[in-house]
């Protein structure tokens, strides 16, 4: 077949329109589809595309009316089809005959090649000399190309090789301004929210957008900092990721490619703040440009910062919560406390107590941090805890308490050298200032029993629970305030336990045997201790009388502890 004989249209003439219709628009898709009606009119074929390289595949970009709606739908990579052969080699290609018989051809069924009978195809060459795509024409049987037909398309192809070249810089510098200006405003629109929700809407449906891709997907850490789950996707909920793609995403440093089965390409950024890892972003579509990949390290950046905001913000309204619910119940508000206790997710109907703790004397500077490790270990005894570390102290609510909670409670105090006083166990908010009452006198009689730290119940206070409130100016200073002072003294200077082993004795109501093994020591030590009390003392334990001595004792014990702590 002549070109263009059945139109009496010569080649000259052709190549001219074609010239004239690079010029008549910037915009690519229109001077692609001119120069395929110009092609077409000009080899009388059947259909003529345009396919272009977009990295390693070649993507359908223009064609004949009669294929415009397969346009952006096909596609073949360089080892693919007659087309990827010419892009591949960069020389054109003719089959004359019998087209599905060539071994470069490939069959796609929406093309319809059963009907064609020659086919000719010629690469357009860019200005580096690589491959910027394929110009295709088909004709449909019993007619056949002739070599005519490829060289016209030589010269067409490397006619309209620099307008297209053009184009496509004016497509991507276009597309560039409209990513940039898409995504100031989904930078704003992250920004402006706060819940996670919010934030997980807002990006999926925005990334889609804005790439215009098939789907994004976002994946985060589980409850134990593991595996990676979905939490949202646009347009459907995501699945779990393949385990093979999981494996290649620890320790991600920036956004990169993946290919999954059936040709779907996947980016895949991590969200990193702080150094830490917050999970993956993915963005899912059958193609992608290499400037894609960094919109959406932009896009994953402002994510990763946005769910450390909030979880900032959950982390101090949960806080302010917490300390809101201590005092309303120090005030006696019932219905405040109740209100922040559903915020703070506890249910004050249930058994539970109160804990106080308190830095030892000299620890107060660094009490923030004393507090922190607190605070941690208080959940691992109790994960529902809830917390408030003050400048001073640090209060607990703990739930029902189990067998075992007054150790586990104790060797924190020990471990970290507090003071911890633990409240009589109670349901509902009507008797919570007393609770919280109970918990300090618990921790500041610690203080004075346990000077190394450690813990006790408000119940194993005895006769402290009627003394820790007494002002120690309006103790009367008679004679066993100073005895009981003569032997405080000596026990600091000869780093002796006189004092402790009056004070058992005292509670086990003079019986030598059983104060003797409460101490650990032999009952001819005990003799010896009391023996030596008496001189010191200059008392007669067999005529004095032992009450006044006992609170004397634990007065002289309070008023040290409070001295030592900077107190009255």
């Amino acid at each position: 077949m002549a070109l263009g004989a059945s139109r009496g249209v010569s080649e000259s003439d052709t190549l001219y329109a074609i010239i004239g219709a690079l010029g008549s628009s910037e915009d690519l898709d229109r001077v692609l589809h001119g120069i395929v009606d110009l092609v077409s009119d000009a080899t009388d074929c059947h259909a003529c595309f345009i396919y272009l390289r977009e990295g390693d595949r070649l993507r359908m970009r223009a064609a004949s009316d009669v294929y415009a709606h397969l346009v952006g739908r096909i596609e073949f990579g360089l080892d693919e089809g007659l087309t990827g052969w010419v892009a591949r080699h960069n020389e054109p290609a003719f089959i004359r005959d019998e087209l599905l018989s060539d071994p470069r051809m490939i069959y796609v069924p929406e093309l319809e090649e059963e009907r064609f009978q020659s086919m000719a195809a010629a690469p357009v060459p860019a200005r580096s000399g690589e491959v910027l795509g394929v110009v295709v024409v088909h004709t449909a049987a019993p007619r056949e190309f002739d070599p005519g037909v490829v060289n016209f398309l030589v010269h067409t192809a490397r006619l309209v090789a620099g307008p297209i070249e053009n184009a496509r810089l004016y497509e991507q510098a276009r597309r560039r301004v409209d990513l940039l200006t898409r995504l100031a405003t989904l930078s704003q629109e992250i920004a402006a929210v706060t819940g996670h929700e919010d934030i997980y809407r807002v990006v999926t449906g925005g990334v889609r957008e804005l790439l215009g891709c098939e789907a994004c997907e976002l994946h985060r850490p589980d409850a134990e900092g593991g595996e990676l789950e979905p939490v949202a996707g646009d347009p459907a909920a995501p699945r779990p990721l393949p385990a093979a793609e999981v494996a290649g995403l620890r320790g991600l440093a920036r956004a990169t490619r993946l290919e999954r089965d059936g040709g779907a390409a996947v980016l895949v950024a991590p969200l990193v703040a702080g150094g830490e890892e917050l999970g993956v972003l993915l963005a899912v579509s059958r193609g992608f440009l290499d400037e894609d990949i960094g919109v959406l390290d932009a896009v994953a950046n402002q994510v990763a910062v946005a769910l450390k905001k909030a979880e900032l913000i959950e982390r101090l309204t949960a806080e302010t919560a917490v300390r809101d619910l201590f005092d309303a119940l120090a005030a006696g508000t019932v219905d405040v406390a109740e209100a922040r206790a559903h915020v703070a997710g506890f249910d004050l109907a249930r058994a539970h107590v109160i804990v106080h703790v308190a830095p030892r004397a000299g620890d107060e500077r660094n009490w923030a941090e004393v507090a922190a490790r607190v605070e941690a270990r208080l959940r691992s005894v109790e994960p529902a805890a809830l917390c408030d570390a003050g400048r001073s102290n640090l209060r607990a609510l703990l739930g029902e308490p189990a067998d075992g909670l007054a150790d586990a409670l104790g060797a924190v105090a020990a471990a970290e050298g507090v003071f911890l006083g633990v409240s009589q166990p109670r349901s509902g908010t009507g008797d919570g200032g007393r609770s919280l009452a109970q918990a300090a006198d618990a921790a500041r009689v610690a203080a004075a029993l346990l000077p190394g730290g450690g813990a006790l119940d408000y119940d194993d206070l005895g006769a402290y629970r009627y003394l820790v409130h007494l002002p120690v100016g309006e103790a009367p200073r008679d004679r066993y305030w100073q005895a009981v002072e003569r032997l405080f003294d000596y026990d600091e200077r000869r780093h002796a336990h006189l004092v402790d082993t009056l004070e058992q004795y005292l509670r086990g109501r003079r019986r030598g045997a059983t104060t003797a093994r409460s101490l650990y020591i032999h009952p001819n030590t005990l003799r010896q201790r009391l023996d030596r009390i008496e001189k010191l003392a200059g008392l007669e334990l067999a005529n004095e009388d032992l009450l006044s001595l006992e609170l004397a004792v634990k007065l002289l014990r309070l008023r040290r502890a409070s001295a030592a702590a900077g107190g009255s």
